[in-house]
């Protein structure tokens, strides 16, 4: 329950995180380089976390490595698609992740999957199609924003079983390698697409109480909630409770964001989650074994 509630906070968290990248940009920090300054203004409290889960980020070596960058590619391709597409899109298409977490389940895993999940998958595909085919024309991503939700949708569902799968690795250490990962390519990807827009001075000075204020207050929290509640339930349930954000995203995006919505785009983005609830009321939560005790004979 505990770890259930940390998820969910986590997505009530982020269904807010458009609002301030938005402002960020208004005030000079262009494209993508706001989501590359909340991993800068982050170093003194994960140096912090890196001192003292330094021997288990040794210890876990290449295997965390590789998780750090695909969680840190997720969030880049998150974060940036908001200034690239609507927060209606983002949102849906992210959280089409309940469904690439069965499939990966089931073709990835080789696990079995019962037929509630399989309605859900169809639910969430039917979905897709429809807020995707709006207007006429095939039923795929329309711009670059929504090609990123869609991908950083499916880059979670793989982490999150990675996660779920290596749960002995301390929610610290899981929290600093995101950071560690996470940097290099927000870094890259502003230099890539905003190189020629790099923040000025008194941008940076304007904005840097906002900054420190959603990164320390609102950011890493809801990262060491996230990698915590991650640990403790599966990949599946994790995409239906971080569907919390949708309800914080579209509500405040209905109300402040401005971006359009039409009939058909909200009808596809309500199967989308359905799907994902369907599953969680029609699916029972099995715990993680606990490991087998092994008693060594003495010498």
């Amino acid at each position: 329950m505990l770890g259930s509630a940390a998820v969910a906070y986590c997505g009530l968290i982020w269904g807010i995180y458009w609002l301030p990248l938005r402002k960020l940009a208004e005030s000079g920090f262009a494209g993508s380089w706001a989501n590359a300054a909340y991993f800068l203004v982050s170093t003194p409290p994960i140096l912090v976390m890196g001192w003292i889960a330094r021997r288990e980020l040794l210890k876990n070596g290449w295997p965390l490595f590789w998780l750090s960058i695909a969680n840190g590619t997720t969030l880049t391709l998150y974060s940036n698609a908001y200034t690239r597409t609507t927060v209606f899109n983002v949102l849906f298409l992210f959280y089409l992740s309940p469904v690439w977490s069965v499939l990966i389940a089931r073709f990835v895993l080789r696990e079995r999957i019962g037929r509630a999940r399989l309605v859900a998958v169809g639910l969430g595909l039917i979905g897709l199609v429809t807020m995707l085919s709006d207007g006429g024309g095939w039923p795929i991503p329309r711009n670059l924003g929504d090609w990123m939700a869609l991908l950083a949708g499916l880059f979670w569902a793989a982490c999150s079983f990675f996660i779920r799968r290596n749960q002995h690795i301390g929610t610290l250490t899981n929290t600093v390698a995101f950071y560690v990962g996470g940097f290099w390519p927000a870094l890259l990807f502003a230099l890539a697409t905003d190189g020629d827009r790099i923040p000025s001075l008194d941008a940076i000075a304007a904005s840097w109480p906002m900054l420190i204020g959603v990164a320390w207050i609102g950011w890493l929290p809801s990262q060491l909630a996230l990698f915590w509640g991650v640990s403790r339930i599966s990949p599946v349930r994790t995409g239906i409770l971080l569907m919390t954000e949708i309800v914080s995203g579209v509500a405040t995006a209905a109300w402040l964001s401005g971006d359009p919505i039409s009939l058909q785009q909200a009808i596809g983005g309500a199967l989308i989650l359905a799907a994902g609830l369907g599953d969680v009321l029609t699916t029972r939560e099995r715990p993680v074994p606990a490991p087998i005790p092994v008693t060594v004979a003495p010498d």
